[in-house]
Formats: C-alpha cells, sequence, structure tokens
C-alpha cells in the first residue's frame, strides 16, 4: 500500500514541475520574445519548446496570401542562438536564418495560402562543466499585417 502513495506522490512532484517549467516558458516568450515582433500583430499562438543544444523541433503554420508576416525564433541565451529553416508546402526550403548571421526574425509574403514546416536547431555547443546539457526555452512566434 505504501508503494501505492510513493508512484502517486512522484507522479504528482513530476506533473508539479512540468507545468512550472511550461509556465516559465510561456513567461519568457511574452516578456522577452513578443515585443520583437512589433509592429507585426502576433497571431495569438505561442509555439514553446525545451531544447537542449543539438536538438531540432519542427511544426507546420498556415500562412495566408495578400498578407504580411514575421517568424520569428527566440531561445534563451543557455541554449545559445536557433537555427530556422522554413519549408514551403513543396517541401522546398524557402529561408534558412544561417544564411543571415542567425538573424532572429524574417519577414515576408506568400504568393498562395500553404501550410509551411518551421524547423528549430540548436546547434551543438560545449557541454557544461559537469557534462550535463543545458536545457532552455524556444519559441516560435508570427506576427502578421494586412
Amino acid at each position: 500500500m505504501k508503494s501505492i502513495y510513493k508512484v502517486l506522490l512522484l507522479s504528482s512532484i513530476f506533473i508539479l514541475t512540468i507545468n512550472s517549467v511550461q509556465a516559465q516558458c510561456n513567461q519568457y516568450a511574452k516578456r522577452n520574445c513578443m515585443p520583437e515582433l512589433n509592429p507585426f500583430t502576433h497571431n495569438g499562438q505561442l509555439n514553446i519548446v525545451q531544447m537542449s543544444p543539438g536538438e531540432e523541433a519542427e511544426l507546420e503554420i498556415p500562412f495566408y496570401s495578400g498578407m504580411s508576416y514575421k517568424l520569428l525564433v527566440c531561445a534563451q541565451e543557455v541554449i545559445g542562438k536557433a537555427q530556422f529553416q522554413v519549408y514551403d508546402s513543396k517541401n522546398k526550403i524557402v529561408y534558412d536564418n544561417k544564411d543571415h548571421d542567425f538573424a532572429k526574425s524574417w519577414e515576408f509574403e506568400v504568393s498562395s495560402t500553404q501550410k509551411m514546416k518551421i524547423v528549430v536547431i540548436i546547434p551543438q555547443g560545449p557541454k557544461a562543466s559537469n557534462g550535463i546539457s543545458k536545457v532552455g526555452c524556444a519559441a516560435v512566434l508570427v506576427g502578421f499585417k494586412q
């Protein structure tokens, strides 16, 4: 019977820890990243993930013709500058910030409505002196103008 309580206690602690980390990442994105979208209007979606150097994540976002967009990818300093690549609906790369000195944002328009894939890469860096990988938040935000 005691082992069931231990499992429930550990599970509760794990869930609370995850929720706390997610809340911290949300606050980071709202406080540090969202202001950089100006003068574009935020689309209302917070795309946030915890990442370590050497990891990558991807997501698909719809973009509509006739609108101007600003795509912003920001990462906490602890994990370094984020690389991001944008692929069109035919999986052809249309932008790589590595070719632009790791710029945090890209302003563009699409000629036709389409879902585009954004791949975020945290380049491999030196590990901490204790051998533990650094972990930090990375956010992908989209702003628009009509």
